[in-house]
Parts: structure tokens; C-alpha cells; sequence
């Protein structure tokens, strides 16, 4: 009994530091042996570890502190590990060449599956019976080409999911609205779901920073209160040699305009974003540049990804700042850049 109990503890230890190891690479630990399953499984109820996926594990303290897109990538990682041969596609796809896909999508890996032979689709694992153009390796993990992953994360998508991949694309190429647009005919002409790609493609712009962004400016599109610019330059009031930019611009009939602020997270900890700074200098610098904003005799709409994806919400905040589909003036943003991203 004691000599059983020595043996097991000494294996937890080697489990505990090789699941150690695998966070060091961003990935879950991938348990081959049923006594391995059997002895993590154990230690799940104790709360020191989560298995997120089926055989996968890691600590439950790392597992916490990740966002799910970071969580995804753990899985998608420890999975491309214990199978190189396996190919990634779609939402998963999309997600490893760095498009941002929206968390809500994030709750099944995609994965290729032989369409002569198929395997069938199991719990979190959805397996796609589709011959890929083109197969790529990013970071020793296989997946469909970054086109084709885009396209195929948006014929899946809700609009406003699908917007904010094809923002991505076009930010990540530097291509206009219309290659996209000729990309997805290419691609995706006769899928199902297409028109949703096509529509995305159609209102699709580069210029948008985040995400976040897109989403938000989805939810406006559907409204019928698509903002006249995106990212616009004006002089700063307080530093003239300066631009000042905010997310979204709105013209209104009577002359006057409107600006409307995502206050997201990705400002404080997107690398693309931060550049560098600290968490307390980019936030000092942020309350400057609101500070700024509403120097310019506009009323500034300021709302969270809360406000975008509570229904009504994001409306009934821009009505408050004037902003309605009967007071906005004619136009949008489509009518200031084709769509490539801001230099």
C-alpha cells in the first residue's frame, strides 16, 4: 500500500512538471496512457487542473488567467503535437494565422477529415470533409492557407463574426474591398453560407483596428446606422500638429456630426496596440486622447463590447448622442477608402 502510494505520487510529480513544460509552449499537455488519464483525472476535483478538451490537460491556476482565443490556441497547439498530419481549418484555422475570431466561435476545434473516408465529428472536435487548396505551416501547426481559412471561418459565421474576419484579412494583406470580394466568388461561390461572406466582404474595411471594432460597426450596419468614416484624422484641439483619431464617425443631416469610442481591452493588451508600452502608460495615453476627443464640440458615444453584444444596447446609446437611422445623413464610410488599411 505505501510502496502503491509512493509509486503514484512519484508519477503525479513527473505529470505535474510535464504539463509545466507544455504551458512554457503554450499548450495543454496531452496524456497518452489510460493509467496517466485516470491519475490527472484524479487530481481535476482537487482543482489543480482542468482538462479542457478530452485527455488534454493543464493547470487550472494558467488556465484562469488565458483569454479563450489564448485557450483555443492551447488546444489547437497540444493537438497539432500529438498529430502532425492533422490540419487545421476554419474558425481554428483563422485563428492560428492571427485573424481576430470572435470568442463565440471558439467552442469547437476544426479540423480536416478525408472526404473519400471521413471520421465523424466528436464533442468539441468538428471535422470538415473538404479538399483545402493549399496547405501551410504556421508555428509546426498544419492548417488550410490563410485565404482560404478566412473564407471558410466566414461562410460559417454570424455577419458580425464574419465582418470581423474580413477586416482582418484585409488589414493583414493590405488588399481592397474588392479583391476580397473577387476571393470569396473564388472560394466560396456555391457554399453554404456564402451570402453572409459576400455581405461581409461587400462592407468590409481594413481600417478598423480590432475585432472589437468590426463587430460594433456590424451592429450599427444592421441597424441601418452604419457610421460615415472609420479612424478619421482630425487636428488635435489641444496639440495641432497632431492627429486625433476616433473609431467612428457620424454625419447627421442637420450639418453636425457625432463620434462613437469602443472601449475595449484589446487597447491595453494587443502587442499590435500597446507597441510596447505599459499597461499604466497606455491607459494614461488613452484618457489623453479621450480628453482631446471631446475638445473637438462633438458628443463622443463612448461603449463596451457589453454594450455591442446586449441587444438594443449600442442603439439605444448612439439615439442618445443623436445618432438614428432618420437623422443620419445620406452615405458611409464605404464612400471614404476602399478598404485597405490606414497607413
Amino acid at each position: 500500500m505505501g510502496e502503491g502510494a509512493t509509486r503514484k505520487s512519484k508519477r503525479w510529480a513527473e505529470l505535474e512538471q510535464r504539463i509545466l513544460d507544455e504551458r512554457e509552449r503554450g499548450r495543454c499537455f496531452a496524456a497518452r496512457g489510460r493509467y496517466d488519464v485516470r491519475l490527472l483525472r484524479r487530481h481535476i476535483a482537487h482543482g489543480l487542473i482542468v482538462e479542457p478538451f478530452p485527455r488534454l490537460f493543464v493547470m487550472n491556476d494558467c488556465w484562469r488567467t488565458l483569454r479563450p482565443d489564448a485557450r483555443h490556441l492551447h488546444i489547437v497547439r497540444a493537438l497539432a503535437a500529438r498529430d502532425p498530419d492533422m490540419v487545421f481549418c476554419s474558425h481554428s484555422a483563422a485563428l492560428v494565422h492571427g485573424l481576430p475570431v470572435s470568442y463565440r466561435l471558439l467552442d469547437q476545434v476544426h479540423c480536416l477529415t478525408n472526404p473519400a473516408a471521413p471520421t465523424k465529428s466528436r464533442g468539441m472536435l468538428r471535422r470538415h470533409g473538404m479538399v483545402p487548396h493549399a496547405v501551410t505551416s504556421v508555428d509546426g501547426i498544419r492548417v488550410i492557407s490563410l485565404v482560404e481559412a478566412a473564407v471558410d471561418s466566414m461562410v460559417s459565421a454570424p455577419f458580425a463574426d464574419a465582418l470581423a474576419v474580413a477586416d482582418g484579412l484585409l488589414r493583414k494583406l493590405d488588399i481592397s474591398r474588392d479583391v476580397l470580394q473577387f476571393i470569396v466568388e473564388e472560394l466560396a461561390g456555391s457554399r453554404h453560407g456564402v451570402a453572409t461572406a459576400r455581405r461581409a466582404a461587400a462592407w468590409a474595411d481594413g481600417r478598423a483596428e480590432s475585432g472589437g471594432e468590426s463587430i460594433a460597426r456590424a451592429v450599427m450596419i444592421e441597424a441601418g446606422m452604419s457610421p460615415s468614416d472609420i479612424q478619421p484624422a482630425f487636428s488635435d484641439p489641444v496639440e495641432p500638429w497632431r492627429e486625433v483619431r476616433p473609431d467612428f464617425c457620424f454625419l447627421l443631416k442637420d450639418g453636425s456630426a457625432a463620434l462613437g469610442e469602443l472601449d475595449g481591452l484589446d487597447k491595453y493588451d494587443d502587442p499590435e496596440l500597446t507597441q510596447g508600452r505599459s499597461t499604466t502608460e497606455v491607459l494614461a495615453r488613452e484618457r489623453q486622447r479621450e480628453s482631446h476627443l471631446t475638445l473637438l464640440d462633438m458628443p463622443v458615444v463612448r461603449f463596451s463590447m457589453h454594450d455591442v453584444l446586449t441587444p438594443g444596447r449600442l442603439v439605444y446609446l448612439l439615439s442618445v448622442g443623436g445618432v438614428t437611422p432618420s437623422t443620419l445623413a445620406p452615405g458611409d464610410y464605404r464612400a471614404t477608402g476602399d478598404g485597405r488599411p490606414r497607413q
